[in-house]
């Protein structure tokens, strides 16, 4: 059977009644073929309809923050911020710690992603949301410089100039 085929089976299975380890199930398989087609947006929903089912918070974090990593794959920032805040209010103080590295890891994987496919606008949207997030001094510099580039290139010049200032 190929991958879309299965898709549909499974789409179909989670219109039927399911106990929740079978409909856990679906949804994760789900969630897998998509992200094998690079359907990130759909893989993400997936994924943020297997975190309410799971019983233990470490297993529902887990599936959070699976669901934030394809939203961000998928560009949908606002989502994957859903996904996060969801993901910190299921953890303790010093798991928080820990999803909140993962957050800035996973915007700064996308935009290095986006930086060297030469995606620009969309380098730029990720960059401005990983200088929100407060990085470290050192990389930050580093983010603004490569923000500064992207601004110039795309003809951004106030913005251009607002960061230059503030730099």
């Amino acid at each position: 059977m190929g991958d879309y085929l299965k898709i549909n089976y499974l789409r179909n299975c989670l219109k039927q009644s399911l106990d929740f380890d079978t409909k856990r199930f679906v949804l994760v398989k789900l969630g897998e073929l998509y992200e094998g087609k690079k359907m990130f947006l759909e893989a993400g929903k997936m994924m943020m309809n297997v975190a309410p089912i799971n019983t233990t918070f470490q297993a529902k974090t887990n599936d959070f923050l699976k669901s934030a990593e394809l939203f961000i794959k998928a560009g949908n920032f606002d989502e994957a911020d859903i996904a996060f805040e969801k993901a910190l209010g299921c953890c303790n103080d010093r798991e928080k710690e820990i999803v909140k590295a993962k957050r800035m890891e996973y915007y700064r994987n996308q935009a290095k992603i986006y930086f060297d496919n030469d995606k620009r606008q969309s380098a730029v949207l990720a960059f401005e949301k990983l200088l929100a997030l407060s990085p470290p001094e050192n990389e930050r510099k580093e983010v603004q410089e490569k923000l500064l580039g992207l601004y110039e290139r795309l003809g951004k010049i106030r913005d251009f100039y607002n960061l230059k200032r503030v730099m």
